[in-house]
Parts: structure tokens; sequence; C-alpha cells
């Protein structure tokens, strides 16, 4: 017949779930060169923070940061990224210099959700830390590096948020202190969502 060997329209798409901050930081940019190399593939994102349902909903993928630990799925790693610190060029220039990680403690701490990463890090660093760390909590990454382009105090975020400002001179690395994190993102799907050509490209 002639359709033979021609996929039907939907074999050609691939549906993502993702995390906002990440879909925006890292995917989003990538999407660009990946459609030049195939563009018959069409690639659909979403956005969502709960946890989809890869076996009953229209989702080939979710890329999500953990273990990589999950039951009766395929996961394929994709990137571990690290924790850095990283400030406006203005608020370090108006304080005492950071030379060793106690010095942070100086400066307003902007925090994730469970303000958990910056008492790691300390720990991590070897400083204890006195009190309760104060400053703004975040829910999403990209808020955070927003929150630390203004100015408003220290991030430790992934690296990957914090690339495109980096580059661009709105945030530099306030201490050369690097913490790689013992998660990285995966993209989970089914075996059998894996074994369509568009997933697998």
């Amino acid at each position: 017949a002639a359709g033979e060997g021609l996929e039907k329209p939907s074999a050609r798409r691939v549906r993502i779930s993702t995390m906002g901050s990440f879909a925006a930081n890292w995917l989003v940019p990538r999407l660009h060169g990946f459609a030049l190399r195939h563009p018959d593939i069409d690639v659909a994102v979403e956005t969502d923070s709960r946890i989809v349902d890869l076996r009953r909903e229209p989702i080939d993928l979710a890329i999500r940061h953990g273990l990589g630990d999950y039951q009766g799925f395929e996961t394929v790693r994709l990137m571990a990224p690290e924790l850095i610190v990283v400030a406006s060029p203005d608020l370090l220039q108006s304080r005492p210099p950071i030379r060793e990680p106690a010095d942070c403690l100086a400066f307003p701490l902007l925090h994730d959700m469970d303000r958990a990463d910056w008492r790691l890090w300390f720990e991590a660093q070897g400083v204890e830390p006195r009190g309760q760390l104060k400053g703004s909590s975040f829910s999403d990454d990209h808020l955070m590096v927003r929150a630390a382009a203004a100015g408003q105090g220290l991030a430790l975020v992934r690296d990957v948020y914090a690339d495109d400002d980096l580059r661009a001179g709105r945030l530099v690395r306030a201490i050369e202190v690097q913490w790689p994190t013992r998660f990285a993102y995966y993209a989970v799907g089914t075996a059998e969502a894996l074994q369509k050509p568009a997933v697998r490209r």
C-alpha cells in the first residue's frame, strides 16, 4: 500500500511532562537544535509539579529530579547538576568579600521551599550555622535565580538554572566551592513508550 512505512501523525509527536524551571532553563533552549536535526518530530512540553500517571495519561516521557528509582518504568539519566552559590555583582560589591563558606552567613540567603539546601551546603563545607537561617524561600529555582539577579540575596541553585544569567553578567559565582548533588535528572517512561522511534530520538 502507498501508506506503508509512514508513521501516523501521533507517532511523530512526543509529549513530555517536566517541572517549569527545568523546562525554561534547560529543555526549551535545546529544542531548537533538536528540531533542526529531527524536523519531522513534534515535541509538546507540559509543565506540572505533580507526578503524572505514565500508564494512563498520554505522556511519553516525564523528566524528574530524583534518585532514578522508578519501579516498573524505564529511566535514562540526563545529568546531575551541581549546587553553586550565585549573586548579583552589585550585592557582592556592597559587602565584605566572600573568601570562605562561612562568609556567606553575612548575606541574606535565598532558600528552596523546604529550606534544606543551605543547611546541607554549610554542613558539607564544615560550617555549623547558629540558629535559624533567615531569608525568603521559593518553590521554583527559576524564581530564586530572578531574586538573586535582582540583588535580594545569595542563591544556592543548580548550575543549569543559572547558566544564562552567569553568561549575561546578571549573576556571578559568589564563591568557587562546588557541591555535587546526589540527585540527577532522569527521563522516565514506560517500556512501550521508549520503543517509539520518535521518543528514542
